[in-house]
């Protein structure tokens, strides 16, 4: 058995931060159960709200829009019941000076609130939001048109059809803290929040000063977490784990954005941060650190770049603590104050150490028979220390956990088509305890997997000799230890076995974490044009010299017939093909397909020499590539080799 706490993370590293946990440790015992003051904090610490302003209870829509919308006059607006703004129009637009906070028991809104342009220092908190489709533009909170001094906290926002907080058109200093985010159900893709409103908004620059702090992204969030463009965006001990569904990304740093990510949690998120999709010179910059990546999959940026130093104080939680530490304290139901420390660990491990011994007795015993100040102590909370928590805490004296922590999902799952069957290979994992592996496989995209071994797998490769030729199969690996905790899925690969040769089939991804797709001069996309397979298709930037690149090995010299599934709509978009920066073919046709939802396939065959071959379709025209659904390669020996 091992004991502590295993290699997390996309790239399977050890994170050693006992130093700050002790810190954390010594910080927590002492605010205990203390009633916590969420005054405003981060980008938005200058936020006031109604203060100074009377306070009033409203238990309509009509009174709630009265008094949010007053002008030059600040209120504390305290929300009591469910509000349903359908009989508003579906949002309000908050005037400056403003406070909005929930009362009573779960105090919702249902429907958007906006705010004025130009308007300033409004508090919302301790609300329950959600904005259905057709109330306003479907975000929960919508930060735009010039606001300034915002601060949200202690939040739950959920099912909302555009985004749960979006922050745009030139906003500046806003901070959102301890909110829970989620979805009960797949809509819209789950947007949870967009900073900066597109590419063309230049006028963005130098504002959208944002602060996320030990927020919950929890069930289905599956994007924009956030999405940044041109601001300037702190995030720090927020905890990211979106069961249910898995996450294009977490955070995106787009164009000339810095994001500056501190000891956050990622637990099983596909892509916690990245900056991909634009060129070099306008890529968004990021700078991370003490973060943990449980169990996560896909690209992870290295975190060197240099972004902006934080104008304000703030205290960094020890991350392996902030699931519990968030979870506790989030939403419009979180509590204040630290928990106790048994949500930690083990009742008795007053020092989280992993061990219940000696210097554990001592705090036990001097809070023996106390009757205040005992809240980390009282696991049985009936006002004193006894011999109820001493006969618990004997229990647990000197035991050792069991490992519980699963291993990180293999990396660079491949797979090759031949006659009645398919090869799979995937990397080698570095888990120190691994039992073997697991293999998968649907026919659909993301869903349905079977499993098709009995007996789990010792290398790293397997045969399904159970396919039929010209089905296309959809394959994931997992790694499980000798405690018999199994890794999320990896991520995907495909294959079509076929009787005529071998093929490779290489799927889009959003995050080109799929081995072989190396570069879009554009995007990934899903929302438009349904019929693709897999997650969607790329789709270039319109402009010559766009295109994709791909990267294959080719073990045998022969002739291989390349092939692409694509659709076009309307006109033809001729592209060229390069091999290893060698033009092999100067202009292949992609013709029209009549819609952008019809896709056809285009093939050429080409006699090559084995070795690796970087492949690069580029367009001809204005109007770049086709969408392309998929890159196929068969003949003698195809791989797919990882890109660089």
């Amino acid at each position: 058995m091992i004991r502590g706490r295993k290699g997390v993370g996309c790239v399977g590293q050890r994170i050693e931060e006992r130093e700050q946990m002790k810190k954390t440790v010594l910080f927590f015992l002492m605010m205990v159960f203390v009633s916590a003051s969420y005054g405003a904090d981060g980008f938005g610490q200058n936020t006031t709200g109604g203060a100074g302003g009377a306070t009033v209870v409203v238990t309509t829509p009509a009174d709630l829009k009265t008094y949010a919308e007053t002008v030059n006059t600040p209120y504390i607006i305290q929300v009591s019941g469910t509000l349903d703004l359908a009989s508003i129009g579906g949002k309000i637009s908050i005037q400056s000076n403003k406070t909005i906070e929930g009362i009573g028991t779960n105090p919702t809104i249902i429907g958007m609130l906006g705010f004025k342009k130009g308007c300033s220092n409004v508090i919302i908190q301790r609300l329950t939001i959600r904005a259905p489709q057709g109330y306003g533009e479907g975000n929960g909170i919508a930060v735009k048109e010039d606001i300034t001094n915002v601060f949200i906290t202690k939040c739950t926002i959920y099912d909302c059809y555009d985004g749960l907080v979006d922050i745009t058109r030139r906003s500046d200093n806003v901070t959102v803290s301890w909110c829970k985010f989620y979805f009960t159900q797949p809509m819209n893709n789950q947007r949870v929040s967009l900073i900066g409103s597109s590419d063309s908004a230049t006028d963005d620059l130098g504002k959208l000063h944002v602060t996320f702090h030990h927020n919950w992204f929890g069930a289905l969030c599956m994007q924009r977490i956030p999405s940044v463009r041109f601001g300037r965006v702190h995030l720090y001990n927020n905890y990211y784990h979106c069961t249910g569904v898995q996450t294009l990304y977490g955070v995106w740093a787009r164009l000339y954005s810095e994001c500056l990510i501190e000891n956050n949690y990622f637990k099983e998120v596909n892509n916690p941060y990245y900056n991909i999709g634009y060129d070099n010179t306008v890529k968004g910059k990021i700078a991370a650190s003490g973060n943990i990546l449980d169990n996560c999959t896909g690209t992870v940026h290295p975190g060197t770049d240099t972004v902006f130093t934080p104008p304000y104080a703030y205290t960094l939680d020890a991350v392996s603590m902030v699931p519990v530490i968030v979870q506790w304290g989030a939403g419009a139901d979180g509590k204040d104050g630290y928990p106790p420390h048994w949500l930690f660990g083990m009742y008795g491990d007053f020092d989280l150490n992993g061990w219940v011994d000696y210097h554990d007795f001592a705090v036990l015993a001097g809070r023996w028979k106390a009757v205040s100040g005992i809240e980390n102590v009282d696991y049985y909370p009936n006002g004193v220390v006894d011999m109820e928590e001493l006969a618990l805490f004997a229990g647990n004296w000197l035991y050792i956990p069991p490992d519980t922590t699963p291993p990180a999902a293999p990396m660079n799952l491949r797979a090759v088509g031949q006659d009645a069957q398919v090869v799979l290979q995937w990397d080698n994992s570095s888990e120190e305890d691994l039992a073997g592996y697991h293999i998968y496989r649907s026919t659909s995209w993301n869903t349905g997997y079977v499993k098709l071994n009995t007996d789990l797998l010792s290398a790293c490769e397997f045969t399904d000799n159970t396919a039929v030729n010209g089905t296309m199969y959809y394959y994931v690996v997992t790694a499980v230890d000798t405690s018999q905790n199994e890794s999320v899925y990896s991520v995907q690969a495909c294959a079509v076995p076929d009787a005529a040769f071998d093929s490779i089939v290489i799927q889009e991804n959003p995050t080109l974490t799929i081995p072989g797709l190396c570069e879009v001069n554009g995007i990934v996309d899903t929302q438009e044009h349904p019929g693709y397979t897999g997650y969607g298709y790329c789709d270039t930037t319109n402009a010559v010299g766009n295109g994709i690149n791909w990267k294959i090995r080719i073990s045998a010299a022969g002739t291989y017939t390349f092939t692409w599934r694509f659709a076009n709509g309307s006109s033809s978009r001729p592209a060229r093909l390069l091999i290893n920066g060698i033009e092999e073919a100067a202009s292949i046709d992609f013709p029209a397909t009549g819609a952008w939802e019809n896709y056809t396939t285009v093939s050429i065959v080409l006699s090559l020499e084995a070795g690796l071959k970087k492949v690069r379709l580029e367009a001809l025209t204005s109007g770049g590539c086709a969408n392309i659904d998929y890159f196929k390669v068969g003949g003698p020996a195809p791989e797919i080799a990882v890109c660089d």
